[in-house]
């Protein structure tokens, strides 16, 4: 295991509970979720392709820190460094926009291209609370 403190922001990495930080990697090595907190915020970084077959992380990443963030109040999903985003990444989020309803701010940061471009064509840029950088994301504006 490995933990890296900067600022006010822990990093744990495999093994730790997903509320603390915990590395979600998939079956296959095209994607990743780190869980990530900065202060009180829960910020999931995902890394690589979001198709069928591993847009599930980001739900079961979500669900795994809801009854932590309940009390905190802020999720945020950064696909940031996404590669490749499928229709099954906007099922991904807008389920996890549904677990979060009521119970925590999801906000989703959307700075790589082909997440913005599907976002934009699925008309969910309206649904879903989307930021263009994560200091926007972690700001609220």
């Amino acid at each position: 295991m490995r933990r890296a403190v900067e600022g006010d922001t822990v990093i744990l990495v495999a093994g730790e509970p997903a509320a603390c930080g915990q590395f979600f990697s998939s079956a296959e090595p095209r994607l990743s979720v780190t869980a990530v907190r900065h202060g009180g915020v829960q910020i999931f970084q995902v890394k690589g392709e979001v198709d069928a077959t591993s847009a599930w992380r980001i739900d079961a990443a979500v669900m795994r820190v809801l009854p932590e963030q309940i009390r905190h109040g802020v999720v945020i999903v950064d696909l940031s460094d996404v590669t490749l985003f499928s229709a099954a990444g906007i099922t991904a989020l807008t389920t996890a926009r549904k677990l979060c309803d009521g119970l925590a701010d999801l906000r989703i940061v959307a700075a790589s291209p082909p997440v913005k471009r599907l976002l934009e064509v699925a008309a969910l840029a309206g649904e879903l609370t989307v930021y263009p950088t994560l200091d926007r994301a972690l700001a609220g504006s």
